[in-house]
């Protein structure tokens, strides 16, 4: 468990959407506050954990699947680089304990833009309140995917605040018209600086294998669609109320 003063400015999430949320988008990345908040080691001492995040000082990106981390940094020559520190720590993350998951199978393609939609809608035809922060997953085969590796700034708020990168923090970038992993997000209505960034209600990751290094890799969704026979899977209903019991408390 984590203990008072562990990390000064932790802050976790007590709101009724049962999230466990250390930072914000606001916080990390516009104000540059991205010290160290939760190690993951502390997260994922409990199983069934499910989340997204970036290490401290914005050094890569986090996802986590059933309490198993996956950690993506980039190297001083570019390229996207796993991480295995079992001391590592995050500087946002936001996630949530699920033991069970419900399912559903997408039938034909879903554009990038209508993604957020396509995940919203499926979420309320299975019983998941859509008004509230929610975690998904998506298992399958993805189209038109545009994704980065966070390397100290991050270049979707850098291209909207028309800032230039510096080299030693530009991120590693990565498109493809197809490619196959699982996506896990977090859908949030009305949540811009909060858990995702502006002009979307969703916050994604994609955990995919690079097939070069033969190694599993994850980066921050910009982009993506879901082909055919994607599926997309939600949280059991009974899972709503036993979330928080399960988090790490501040004592």
């Amino acid at each position: 468990m984590m203990t008072a003063g562990l990390y000064s400015h932790a802050q976790e999430s007590r709101d009724p959407s049962d999230l466990v949320v250390f930072g914000s988008m606001h916080e990390t990345i516009a104000k540059q506050q991205h010290q160290a908040r939760v190690s993951l080691k502390d997260i994922i001492a409990k199983p069934h954990f499910h989340g997204i995040g970036a290490m401290e000082g914005l050094r890569g990106e986090i996802t986590i699947i059933d309490s198993t981390p996956h950690v993506t940094s980039v190297t001083k020559e570019g390229d996207p680089q796993v991480i295995d520190d079992p001391e590592a720590k995050a500087t946002l993350l936001a996630g949530r304990y699920i033991a069970g998951w419900k399912e559903a199978t997408i039938e034909e393609p879903v554009e990038p833009a209508h993604f957020d939609e396509t995940i919203r809608a499926l979420a309320g035809q299975n019983g998941i309140d859509t008004s509230r922060p929610f975690v998904f997953m998506v298992q399958g085969s993805f189209i038109h995917v545009r994704l980065h590796v966070i390397n100290g700034a991050c270049p979707v708020h850098a291209r909207m605040q028309k800032i230039e990168l510096k080299p030693e923090t530009r991120p590693y970038e990565w498109e493809a018209e197809s490619m196959t992993g699982t996506l896990i997000g977090i859908h949030a209505k009305d949540a811009v600086g909060k858990l995702t960034h502006p002009a979307t209600s969703t916050h994604t990751h994609l955990l995919y294998q690079d097939e070069g290094k033969k190694q599993l890799l994850t980066g921050h969704i910009e982009t993506v669609g879901l082909a055919g026979g994607a599926v997309v899977r939600f949280p059991e209903q009974d899972e709503q109320g036993s979330a928080l019991n399960d988090a790490p408390r501040r004592e």
